[in-house]
């Protein structure tokens, strides 16, 4: 839902303004406010299935019906708390470390300097992107494996956690942050030679 709402936002932002004045500068404000924008909805994911659980384990245990936009957790809360708490702290570490990815997102449109745009802080962050990707993809593998086998004891909502395609995501920015690193070389190495 929250990706739903950034895409509608950027294509409503490109149609209304003309693509071939656009400028990368325009483009990086864009996707700062979009980044923005889905690591505020990750957090507020994070810290509503927190909320929630907390309820139903210490309040009201008809809380795990709706645990978050429509997840019902009920019938595995009353097989096992245990159980109940393994796969809410799943979700709120993912959502967690959704967020965190944009975050490091935002500190990179904030760190970029369009004059030089290769530097060793925006490099690790690039590379520090693809290590909490691969987590996401590790975490969300394990979890989804956890769950389908929590799924034959007793019947609960199904949670697509992406796994895979944070996996995918993780060598693709690897890769980005590789040939990031070696433009950083032959920048330096053309510096040197000046």
């Amino acid at each position: 839902m929250i990706k739903n709402y950034c895409l509608s936002i950027i294509f409503i932002y490109l149609s209304q303004s003309n693509c071939k004045t656009m400028r990368t500068k325009q483009i990086f404000n864009t996707m700062n406010i979009v980044s923005w924008i889905v690591f505020i909805g990750y957090c507020i994911k994070a810290g509503a299935i927190t909320l929630v659980a907390l309820l139903s384990v210490f309040g009201n245990k008809n809380a795990t019906e709706n645990l978050y936009m429509g997840i019902d957790l009920s019938k595995l809360y009353d097989l096992s708390v245990g159980h109940f708490a393994c796969v809410v702290i799943a979700l709120v570490v993912l959502a967690g470390l959704k967020a965190y990815i944009f975050y490091l997102l935002i500190k990179i449109f904030k760190r970029m300097d369009f004059s030089k745009p290769f530097s060793r802080p925006v490099m690790q962050l690039i590379f520090k992107i693809s290590y909490v990707a691969l987590s996401v993809g590790l975490i969300g593998a394990v979890a989804k494996t956890y769950m389908t086998w929590l799924s034959s004891k007793v019947v609960f909502t199904q949670i697509d956690l992406g796994a895979s395609a944070y996996i995918f995501m993780a060598g693709v920015v690897f890769i980005v942050a590789a040939l990031f690193k070696r433009a950083i070389e032959i920048q330096s190495e053309n510096e040197l030679t000046i």
